[in-house]
This record gives structure tokens, sequence and C-alpha cells, in this order.
């Protein structure tokens, strides 16, 4: 199947095509030429189905651990049992329009869910790579470069500015670390008290509503909601990776 979607490719034909007519050009006889294009061809879509059997499969965004008792992990364990809860009132719903519509929910909210795991590991991640910069000893040392600089000889100057430069360097790492940290975590408390509210708003749906008279305001806003907390997840993600690398 591979090796004939590979003989219908636009520019494998062309260059058969071309081959045929190159051959044909050089006074070859004209079944001659036509089979050194079919050889081309057949040479070609060989050629195309073992390198792209060979390619890799594509990486998964890579998971980072969760340091255990952090607050990131408190947040994660809150959102996993948010989207259970989810999962187990979709399960619970008797067939029709409502169960219809919340079950169109559940694999969103388990990509938000697997977002904020993404997330979690990457704050625990930036906090490790905190701790590694002792911001009392940074400020230390600037300031005692600092003084240095003022009465230092001009030859040894530049030595100096160089040393200031480095130390500033990893108040900079520590800020940047710092900022990404806090933003992860106030997305990972956003999104799972927001996977925890809409499980409430969806609680209160399944008892107030009959499936005679599907509110479909209350729905479509459930819908909306849920977009939000995946959209602000996603966009957390994008900017820490951004920033991060």
């Amino acid at each position: 199947m591979k090796f004939a979607r590979e003989l219908a490719e636009p520019w494998g034909l062309l260059l058969a095509a071309t081959s045929a007519g190159m051959a044909w050009a050089v006074q070859l006889p004209v079944v001659a030429a036509v089979g050194v294009g079919v050889a081309v061809l057949a040479a070609r879509a060989g050629v195309a189905v073992a390198t792209r059997e060979r390619e890799p499969p594509p990486r998964e965004a890579r998971v980072l651990d969760v340091a255990p008792g952090s607050p990131e992990a408190n947040w994660l364990r809150r959102a996993s049992a948010a989207a259970d809860g989810f999962d187990s009132l979709s399960g619970s719903l008797g067939a029709g329009p409502l169960a219809e519509r919340v079950a169109d929910m559940e694999p969103v909210v388990r990509e938000t869910l697997a977002t904020l795991e993404r997330l979690a590991g990457r704050a625990s991640a930036t906090g490790l790579a905190l701790s590694r910069v002792d911001l009392d000893a940074v400020a230390h040392e600037r300031r005692r470069l600092e003084g240095e600089l003022r009465t230092a000889r001009p030859e040894l100057r530049g030595d100096l500015e160089q040393a200031l430069s480095a130390v500033q360097a990893q108040a900079d790492v520590h800020a940047r670390l710092s900022g990404a940290r806090d933003k992860l975590l106030a997305q990972l408390q956003s999104g799972a008290l927001g996977l925890d509210s809409l499980v409430a708003r969806v609680a209160e749906l399944t008892a107030a509503t009959t499936d005679v008279a599907v509110d479909t305001g209350a729905v479509r806003e459930l819908s909306d909601q849920l977009e939000g907390i995946r959209q602000g997840v996603l966009e957390t993600e994008q900017a820490t990776r951004r920033s991060l690398g």
C-alpha cells in the first residue's frame, strides 16, 4: 500500500517522465526509454518507503517528576480528583442529550489534566533550579564586588566588572525562575479550582435538569468554562516553555 502510494506521488511521476524523455532524447528505443522511466519511478518509490519507515515516531511531551508534598503536587492531586469526579458524574447519567453533551467534555477534561501534570512537573523542576541559586550569597557577592570596584586600580576594573556581570546574571536567572514558578503555581491553582467548580456545576445541572428539558444555555456555559480552563493551562505551558526553554 505504501509503495503504491509512492508510485502515484506527483514528484515521482515527474521525475520518471523526465528520465524517460532524456533516454528518448539520446535516441534509445521508445520501449527502452519507457523502461528507464519505470525503473526510476520504482527506485524512487522504494527509497521513499524505506526512508519513511526508518523515521522515528513523533516525540511526546516530556512529563517531569512532581516533587512529593510540594504545592504543585497538592494542586495536581486536587485537579486529578476533580477529573475523576467528572468521569464518575458522566458515567452515572442515563442515556440522553445531557449525557451525550457531558460525555463530549470528558476528553477535554483529561487533556486539561494532562497539561496540568506537565505544568506541575515543570514547577517542581523550576523549584529545584531555584534551590541551586543562593540569593543571599549572590547579594553578598554583588555588594563586595561593587565595593571593590569603587577603589580598584584601573588594571583590575575589567576583571572585577566581568565578575560582577557573572553575579548579576545569577540574580537575573533567579528572578526569571521565581517569576515562572509563581506563574505555574497560580495556573495550577486556577486549573484545579476551575475543574472543581466545573464538577459542582455539572452535579447541579444533573440534579435540576431532565433530559426532556435540557438547559442548553447552561450546558453551553459549562463547555465555555471548560474551554477557558483548557486555554489557560495551554497558554501558561507555552509561555513558560518560551521563557525557560
